[in-house]
């Protein structure tokens, strides 16, 4: 019954070690996740045959602060950069708000300025309104 248990937790602490959970310093997305970057645009991209008129509010969760609220007029088939947290000067790693309104639909979700985090892209269409679509480790 030893055996086994002693055995079990080897199998546990080789498993542990093998996937990087082990130890003091943080590598590959863990490490990521606690390095900071600023630098994230928020994009808007259309698909649609009209100018679109798209309004887009950035809020720094710490504070409440909005740190960007304009509305964009995005032409037909383009991409702007609406907006990159870099502007807020953020201190270190923070959670910005990002939310994205066109044709009375919204979407939002919330962006940490760390390595993990690409850019957020908003895909506005007539049909579908606003979907965010982002990359994270």
């Amino acid at each position: 019954m030893y055996r086994r248990n002693v055995v079990g937790l080897a199998g546990l602490t080789l498993a542990f070690g093998a996937t990087g959970c082990l130890g003091t310093e943080p590598s590959g997305n863990a490490a990521a996740a606690q390095t900071p970057n600023p630098d994230h645009a928020i994009e808007i991209e259309t698909r649609t045959d009209d100018p679109v008129d798209t309004t887009v509010t950035v809020r720094r969760l710490t504070t409440g602060e909005t740190v960007h609220n304009q509305t964009h007029t995005v032409q037909p088939n383009e991409t702007l950069t609406a907006y990159n947290t870099r502007q807020a000067a953020p201190d270190g790693i923070e959670e910005f708000s990002v939310s994205v309104a066109a044709y009375d639909s919204i979407d939002s979700l919330t962006v940490e300025t760390n390595q993990c985090w690409g850019d957020v892209l908003a895909r506005v269409t007539e049909s579908d309104g606003v979907d965010l679509v982002y990359a994270v480790c």
